[in-house]
């Protein structure tokens, strides 16, 4: 079962979710105009194609609306967006974009008054059977054009965090310092915890999923589907494009480094001192 929690690439640039949007919305008018469903044939208007074209609009518009929002959503969660996330824009931005064709459609096209049983109407047998036409192309544009983002060193990170990791069992609750979180690794239903205490690199183990431990510390990255770090501990990275690992400061063995995080992790070192090898 995929986890609501997962960390997934966020399209935070203007001009990428501008055009999104114009291929997504273009797409839209030019099968109407091209294709001529919902016997758009038989309708007779003046500047009939420049009409259609503006159904371009009703996604392009809602789009940004919604981008706004997701912006302030993705800096609060510290530049994390999660699949959660993703699929609550995209319900949202869907059902304003099906409400706001059947207003153009109403308004600019059939020159008419909206009701609330023909909004409905539209709904219905206008809208439902393009939202599979529309939804995928544009998640996978999204997914395209997204990247996940891996702070600077510098950024905001302090020694005197406190943080709580708890569990899925009430007894199971760790309370340390993020200075001295390393990392954790999935293990099927449970996480282990490794941290330093008195010089020590230590490990316990919770109930719990990797998903759950992103919340909880914010502060740490994900790397691989089964590895979240402390990026303060990260010493090099080694390896190729089919195989890569991370070394960290501690006596701990090499972590994995999946494909998509690495373009992320490689911006952070470019930024920073630490050692990058490809």
């Amino acid at each position: 079962m995929i986890s609501l929690n997962k960390t997934v690439a966020y399209t935070k640039s203007w001009p990428k979710v501008l055009l999104t949007s114009f291929i997504i919305g273009g797409g839209l008018s030019a099968a109407l105009i091209l294709l001529e469903p919902f016997d758009t044939s038989e309708a007779t208007m003046s500047y009939k194609e420049l009409r259609l074209a503006g159904y371009t609009f009703c996604i392009v518009i809602p789009a940004s609306i919604f981008h706004l929002a997701g912006n302030a959503v993705y800096k609060k969660q510290k530049n994390r967006w999660f699949i959660v996330n993703e699929v609550t824009y995209m319900v949202l931005c869907l059902f304003t974009v099906i409400s706001s064709c059947f207003l153009y459609n109403v308004y600019v096209v059939n020159n008419s008054t909206a009701t609330t049983s023909g909004w409905i109407y539209f709904m219905k047998y206008y809208g439902l059977p393009f939202i599979p036409l529309l939804g995928p192309p544009w998640m996978y544009l999204r997914s395209k054009f997204g990247e996940i983002i891996v702070p600077t060193a510098n950024e905001g990170k302090s020694s005197e965090v406190v943080i709580t990791i708890s569990g899925e069992n009430k007894s199971e609750s760790i309370s340390l310092n993020f200075s001295d979180f390393v990392f954790a690794q999935a293990q099927q239903n449970y996480v282990a915890i490794n941290y330093i205490a008195e010089g020590e690199l230590k490990q316990e183990m919770i109930r719990s999923t990797l998903a759950n431990l992103t919340k909880q510390i914010p502060d740490a990255w994900q790397v691989h589907r089964s590895y979240l770090v402390n990026l303060d501990f990260l010493k090099s990275v080694e390896g190729n494009a089919r195989k890569r690992s991370m070394t960290l400061t501690t006596p701990a063995e090499p972590i994995p480094i999946s494909q998509k995080y690495y373009e992320a992790l490689k911006n952070r070192l470019s930024k920073s001192s630490q050692n990058l090898q490809k």
